[in-house]
């Protein structure tokens, strides 16, 4: 098993032979009657959640903007995972393991004011030791031969100490049967924490060290129909088999230096993370409550990424062109598909990450009030993106190979070099430099009468940045073969001021009966990492207004609300992979406008004891505006086309059961026809995401659980097609090879959680 950590492979094993799996069942929550978003992601403590697009990650909640504009952002003791996901993704820094007390989200009104950005929030508190010695220990694998888990123990010191610690292990395989190492992800959290109660509060000291090695690409080549369905490729089995090639090592251009060597995705694109909390809180003899939280990060990142754009039929090359077989061994002509593709990877980019949070709140006859101060402090050292582009057989288990031309009866290689690559760092990219925020934000709660009720929030952010970048204009021409930072690198230098403001104001027209209203303004500003491309992002504030009203309902066995919004974000910063018929391929960065309006109902409903049913309906419209630009000496306009990986009708389908010892639950999700090319040419038809569990509580010290990933088994594509960004006639795309992600296959899950 090369490339695994065996010591902590054997002890996972050995903990799994005397262990048992984590109930899946979670607390029951209310439909909150602020906010659609509210109603929904309040439910993080059920099925919320799950992802079935990616098992290490955190579920995307859809606020009305796609991923790309408005995602879920992730804190751990009140503060962000990760300030800059580009360099540090949530996933090498934290998971959903049994280390937290308790995990609630936050709507998109919190999450501007408290955190100054555009999405939701998933807020996660560390488990504290108490007065008496405990532990749990969960287990977790799947059919395809997972193994994760978690064992946590905390109890007393003295003098009001306490402690808690927790180890985490995640070996995963994934659904592919890559032949190069055992697992793709394989990630180790451990961390430490103490705490000092007293009479008025309690202060915590965190220590977190997060190992994470993995290989994030998840896409298949199929058969893409007309919109209405694609099918398998025959001899490749979608969401099984292997498409990352056949060898973890890859023979790169150091884009700091120039140097050609050799580097292993798994090891060298990895992360180790350091990182140390101080938080806690104290109530004064007034009632006034103050929580504060400082944090130091220090992390040492890396990432990979496949992106695959053009598949091409060697069978259709002239007399005087072949490919033959990027091995040394053996001259083979090889005739079938050809996948164009492109590796992008970067090697364990120091970054720090200072952040200090104050928030002081009273609650007092009509008013609940809260004054917030935070600053923060990120510095990004010399952080490289390497890229090259290489071509291989469309099969499971790739080769890679080269085209060659005949010249006066030689053979030669018509672009790339004895390793099957070319292009090496001719789109790379980098970023240097800090950035600095300070932001004060306040919130209020104002009862103006026992039926009225009045929301309102405010935050004022104060973002700079100095830092410098390298554009193509300051990077040797690729013919001379020094593609790598050695011009001279243009500065950053920008000083911005956000701020953002949310009013809700809840009309209790009858006892369960009422009235909701919202609107919100919120700005941000992007930061260094806008700067992952060749050309200049023209990065400019983001503004987002947001409107919404409807009526809530609420009695013994209905909670519900149903409301119209209307959202917008512009200025957007994207960046994308464009290829033209020629086989040209480069990278650009531009800037779009997104909005939509749309109507959401959403609903629990409980008719008799044990049984609870969550209904949610979606309708919506996202479209882009502003959206123009020039490629290949071509004009592109994409304004009012339909955001790309969106669907206009969203249902989901929550329903459990809970009798005794037993509980049994389900969560199904619909998502209409999406988009999957920029021009909204090409579409994958509607889906369902499904899942569905069996909890059994043996007593109050174990707990079985078997979860289903993907019930209904489908089979297909979601997400995007790679090389589609400029192809506005569907046609050749339509009976033809294409890549792209893909739905999670069935997975069963079988979980064990014993506490003692």
């Amino acid at each position: 098993m090369k490339n695994v950590n065996t010591k902590l492979l054997a002890a996972v094993i050995l903990l799994a032979t005397c262990t048992g799996s984590a109930n899946a069942q979670k607390k029951k929550s209310k439909v909150a009657e602020k906010d659609t978003v509210i109603t929904t992601v309040a439910r993080g403590a059920s099925n919320m959640m799950l992802n079935a697009s990616d098992e290490s990650s955190p579920r995307f909640i859809n606020v009305g903007l796609p991923e790309a504009t408005g995602g879920t952002v992730v804190t751990e003791n009140g503060m962000e995972v990760s300030y800059d996901t580009n360099a540090l993704r949530i996933n090498q820094a934290w998971r959903q393991d049994g280390s937290f007390v308790k995990g609630e989200s936050r709507n998109l009104a919190e999450t501007a004011i408290k955190l100054g950005s555009v999405g939701v929030s998933m807020s996660t508190i560390s488990k504290r030791g108490g007065d008496n010695f405990s532990g749990t220990f969960n287990f977790k694998t799947n059919s395809f031969g997972m193994m994760n888990g978690n064992l946590s123990l905390s109890g007393p010191i003295k003098k009001g100490w306490a402690y808690a610690v927790n180890a985490f292990v995640n070996l995963d395989p994934g659904t592919t049967n890559v032949n190069f190492t055992r697992f793709l992800d394989q990630t180790q959290i451990y961390k430490g924490i103490l705490t000092k109660r007293y009479r008025n509060g309690e202060l915590n000291i965190q220590y977190k060290y997060a190992d994470s090695k993995m290989i994030n690409t998840k896409m298949s080549p199929y058969i893409y129909r007309d919109g209405k369905q694609v099918d398998a490729l025959e001899g490749f089995d979608i969401a099984h088999g292997n498409y990352l090639g056949n060898s973890a090592v890859w023979h790169i251009k150091d884009p700091l230096t120039g140097e050609y060597q050799d580097i292993n995705l798994m090891d060298d694109t990895g992360s180790k993370t350091h990182m140390f909390d101080i938080f806690g809180n104290h109530t004064f003899n007034n009632g006034m409550n103050l929580e504060y939280n400082f944090r130091y990060q220090n992390a040492h990142a890396g990432s990979n990424s496949f992106a695959y754009s053009a598949i091409t039929d060697a069978s259709n090359l002239p007399d005087n062109q072949r490919y033959i077989y990027a091995d040394k061994n053996t001259t083979q002509v090889y005739a079938g598909l050809v996948q164009n593709t492109t590796l992008q990877f970067s090697r364990n980019v120091p970054t720090n990450t200072l952040v200090g949070k104050f928030e002081l709140s009273k609650k007092h006859n009509k008013h609940q009030w809260l004054i917030g101060f935070n600053t923060s402090y990120y510095n990004a050292d010399k952080y490289t993106n390497g890229i090259f582009t290489f071509m291989q057989e469309v099969a499971e288990n790739p080769q890679r190979v080269i085209l060659q031309k005949n010249v006066d009866d030689v053979w030669k290689n018509a672009q790339a070099d004895e390793y099957g690559q070319w292009n090496y760092n001719k789109s790379m990219f980098y970023y240097d430099g800090s950035e600095y925020k300070n932001a004060i934000y306040a919130t209020e709660k104002w009862k103006i009468l026992p039926s009225l009720t009045l929301d309102l929030g405010a935050r004022f952010e104060w973002h700079k940045i100095d830092g410098s970048w390298a554009p193509n204009s300051v990077r040797n021409d690729v013919w001379t073969d020094k593609t790598y930072v050695s011009g001279e690198t243009q500065k950053i230098k920008k000083d911005e001021f956000n701020k953002s403001f949310t009013a809700t104001l809840t009309w209790n027209i009858l006892k369960n009966f009422g009235l909701i209203g919202d609107t919100y303004y919120i700005e941000a500003t992007d930061g260094l990492n806008a700067y992952k491309t060749a050309n200049d992002p023209l990065a400019k504030t983001n503004v987002v207004p947001y409107f919404a009203g409807g009526v809530f309902f609420n009695s013994k066995w209905v909670s519900l609300i149903s409301r119209v919004s209307k959202i917008s974000r512009s200025n957007l910063v994207a960046s994308g992979g464009f290829n033209n018929s020629s086989g040209e391929n480069t990278k650009l960065s531009f800037n779009y406008d997104i909005k939509t309006i749309g109507w959401t109902t959403d609903a629990n409903i409980t008719p008799f004891k044990g049984f609870q049913l969550h209904l949610m309906l979606t309708l919506q419209n996202p479209t882009m505006d502003n959206f123009e630009f020039d490629v290949f000496g071509e004009h592109y306009n994409y304004n009012g086309l339909p955001a790309r990986v969106t669907s206009k009708t969203l249902i989901e389908i929550d329903p459990s059961y809970q009798w005794k010892k037993f509980r049994i639950w389900a969560s199904a999700r619909y998502f209409s026809k999406q988009s999957c090319s920029y021009p909204a040419t090409l579409y994958f038809p509607s889906r369902w995401e499904t899942f569905a569990g069996f909890d059994y509580k043996h007593n109050k010290h174990i707990n079985f659980s078997v979860n289903v990933v993907n019930l209904l088994n489908q089979t297909g594509a979601q997400g995007r097609i790679s090389g589609t960004n400029t192809a506005i006639d569907p046609t050749p795309y339509y009976n033809t090879a294409v890549a792209g992600t893909y739905i999670r296959p069935f997975t069963v899950e079988f979980k064990t959680q014993i506490r003692f």
